[in-house]
């Protein structure tokens, strides 16, 4: 699932991993799973933005309280950093924290890639590129509502897909933590923005933002991890079942390690 491979990555991830999966999946496509991706339908079917959206309404920080995927959207800890100044061009500094099977956290960060256009079907509000462990990974955002400078909140909905295939979600952006814990007028107005939408308000999961100090290391392997990272034939299969299950049928008297 999703979250056991999110945290593997956060756990035993490294650039050396990462520079391996980019090169052999996406650059040279020495591994391939054989599927070959149409997205146009999926992405036809959007809700529709708020028309008179301006990026530049996104400078500063903002903490993501509310999500819609329960695969990509609900990691505690979620604040988001947005300079916005060279807009259409918009730079998203993301930090997010993924819990540790144990208790604790591992503390991840990423930059996103964002340009204020309607994208090849002429309906999202951003265009958006990002890599995350190796991977790229594209969305198109859809701005669906926003508060006024007493309640200021943006409701994002998103379409996205990588090589594993595509994926959609949603979420809710304010300025302070519990701004719509806090505020009846501000939850009331959201919900009827993310139903008119097609959005359940029941299926947002509301962000852990807490962000205790305690217990909290950065994401990736060790010194001592790095330095015995080994790559093997067995791992290039492993790393491909993973990339997309069902890929490989394996014979039980396959070894990889006897290939020359």
């Amino acid at each position: 699932e999703q979250e056991c491979a999110t945290r593997c990555f956060s756990r035993f991830g490294s650039e050396k991993l990462n520079g391996w999966l980019s090169c052999t999946l996406e650059e040279k496509s020495c591994v391939t799973t054989g599927v070959k991706q149409d997205t146009s339908a999926f992405y036809a079917d959007a809700p529709a933005r708020l028309a008179n959206f301006d990026a530049k309404d996104l400078e500063g920080t903002w903490w993501k309280v509310l999500g819609y995927s329960p695969k990509y959207d609900c990691f505690p800890c979620q604040a988001n950093t947005f300079k916005a100044a060279n807009a259409p061009a918009v730079k998203n500094e993301i930090e997010f924290r993924v819990p540790k099977p144990g208790g604790g956290y591992w503390q991840n960060a990423f930059t996103e890639s964002m340009v204020a256009e309607r994208g090849p079907q002429g309906k999202a509000s951003f265009t958006v590129e990002g890599k995350m462990y190796g991977l790229t990974f594209h969305e198109q955002w859809y701005v669906l509502g926003k508060g006024d400078a007493s309640n200021p909140f943006v409701l994002v909905a998103y379409k996205g897909d990588t090589q594993q295939g595509p994926y959609e979600g949603g979420f809710l952006y304010t300025r302070g933590k519990g701004d719509y814990a806090g505020n009846a007028k501000l939850r009331n107005t959201v919900d009827a923005l993310a139903a008119k939408n097609g959005l359940d308000p029941k299926g947002f999961c509301a962000i852990d933002n807490a962000c205790p100090a305690d217990g909290v290391s950065q994401a990736g392997a060790s010194a001592a991890d790095t330095a015995a990272e080994k790559l093997t034939w067995k791992d290039v299969f492993d790393l491909a079942e993973w990339f997309r299950p069902g890929t490989l049928a394996k014979s039980d008297s396959f070894d990889p390690n006897k290939m020359m």
